[in-house]
């Protein structure tokens, strides 16, 4: 229902989130990915356009998970965002103040302009979201879960998702039997119950990953495109004991 118009249709698909039912529920913790971005342009060549600076934790942590990424778009411009992985969000001129530090520290005295700020918030829990859909009404994207829970990479699982979700409408069965956990549920929900109990913990695990395992596997696993094989591997990298010690919390 709108203010002028009342829709039905036979099937619906709902993709407006609401963080209060997340936050009401206790079973499952919820962080946030949220993040403040500048598109800048630089007086002189700083960037590299074959390379691109992913999680870079070299920021100041402060109790958190923080870190940088540096996406460029020529020599001289590029994406620089500022991310977090926690429970609360900070005031914008805190996510500006760290931005502004780290250009400072990466473009060797190189002057810059912003030409356009992003920014936003992208829910990470392993909530069963699938609880709010019913035979004939899906949430879809953000609001049916399909943020991954320990990165929120939210487009290509979409993207994913959507190609599934077409090959599932024309069987025509009821849209609540879309939902499937799968064993990367299981690593998210583990890495997200560590970062709720210590939020610190990011750089160390993260770090630890990308020390040990190739770039391209890791992305692999992100993208939940990895065989057990390579699940080992990233596990192997792990810090054992936090991932031990949430393990037996879930069990017990």
């Amino acid at each position: 229902r709108t203010e002028r118009e009342t829709y039905i249709g036979s099937k619906v698909f709902n993709s407006i989130f609401d963080y209060g039912p997340l936050l009401a529920q206790k079973k499952f913790p919820v962080l946030q990915q949220h993040f403040l971005g500048w598109f800048v342009k630089t007086s002189k060549p700083v960037f590299h356009m074959d390379r691109a600076n992913f999680m870079d934790f070299s920021v100041p942590q402060r109790g958190n998970t923080r870190f940088m990424y540096v996406l460029p778009l020529s020599s001289t411009e590029a994406l620089v965002e500022y991310t977090l992985f926690s429970k609360e969000v900070l005031p914008i001129t805190e996510y500006e103040k760290e931005i502004a530090a780290y250009l400072e520290d990466r473009l060797s005295g190189a002057e810059y302009e912003i030409l356009e700020r992003e920014k936003g918030n992208i829910p990470m829990s392993c909530y069963n979201f699938n609880v709010y859909n019913s035979k004939n009404l899906m949430n879809i994207g953000v609001a049916g879960g399909w943020a991954k829970p320990s990165s929120g990479y939210t487009f290509m699982r979409t993207h994913r998702k959507t190609e599934k979700l077409i090959q599932f409408l024309k069987r025509d069965p009821p849209l609540d039997r879309f939902f499937q956990k799968n064993r990367f549920w299981y690593y998210d929900l583990l890495l997200l119950d560590i970062l709720d109990r210590d939020n610190s913990k990011g750089q160390t695990i993260f770090g630890s990953i990308f020390r040990h395992c190739p770039p391209q596997t890791v992305f692999k696993f992100l993208d939940e495109d990895t065989n057990l094989w390579e699940d080992l591997k990233i596990i192997a990298s792990c810090p054992k004991k936090e991932f031990i010690t949430a393990l037996f919390r879930r069990i017990f």
